[in-house]
């Protein structure tokens, strides 16, 4: 039987349109997560550690704020920025956050242009359990009107891509250490390895998903 073709691609956002601070930050001391095989980060990897939880370990031990972190190190991938103008009008595109808004605050989206390319911004703590809770990608594909079989999700933790694919959903894994190398596998998916990523004259207006804590 025939795969369904992908019309929406759900991705994450923290890793994937933007580094991870172990990427960005430049301190002596500061862990290395993936790069130097930090057995923390590979619980986080396994889902036997929550991200938030890893995190509250850095700031208690590095003595840091890393909300402060994200906020000063942050930036959009240049080479993910370039595909998805370029996806924008092939397929919808859904950031799909576990708790942007506990990072950078409730008007996160107007921090970075690129975000309006994108068709929902979705949090899953708004939804119901977060990733990688297969409710949460139920949730999330529900939340766009599109079946899950028809959803790609992309995502730089295992456990993650793990929960989407227990509920049907193709996933690309998308490796830190190789940001291009992930980039060019998501666009193959897709049929569209030959795409150049030229900025997409196309906006798209910005929709957050809000929806009650609880439900």
């Amino acid at each position: 039987m025939r795969a369904p073709r992908i019309a929406a691609v759900l991705l994450d956002i923290g890793g994937v349109i933007i580094p991870q601070l172990f990427e960005s930050v430049r301190r002596p001391g500061f862990p290395r997560g993936p790069f130097d095989g930090d057995e923390r980060y590979r619980a986080v990897q396994r889902g036997e550690l929550s991200e938030r939880d890893y995190w509250a370990e850095v700031a208690a031990a590095h003595g840091v704020d890393v909300g402060a972190l994200w906020r000063e190190h942050t930036h959009v991938r240049e080479d993910v920025q370039h595909a998805l103008s370029a996806l924008a009008s092939r397929v919808r595109l859904v950031a799909f956050t576990n708790d942007m808004s506990d990072w950078f605050g409730e008007r996160w989206p107007t921090r970075y242009p690129v975000f309006g390319l994108f068709d929902r911004l979705i949090e899953a703590s708004r939804l119901g359990p977060p990733k990688p809770h297969p409710e949460a990608f139920i949730r999330a594909a529900a939340a766009i009107g599109e079946p899950v079989e028809r959803c790609l999700f992309v995502d730089d933790l295992r456990a993650n891509i793990e929960g989407a694919r227990s509920v049907g959903m193709a996933t690309r894994y998308f490796d830190v250490r190789d940001p291009a190398g992930s980039l060019g596998a998501l666009l193959d998916d897709l049929g569209l390895a030959d795409l150049p990523p030229e900025p997409s004259s196309r906006g798209r207006a910005v929709r957050a998903a809000r929806v009650p804590r609880g439900r």
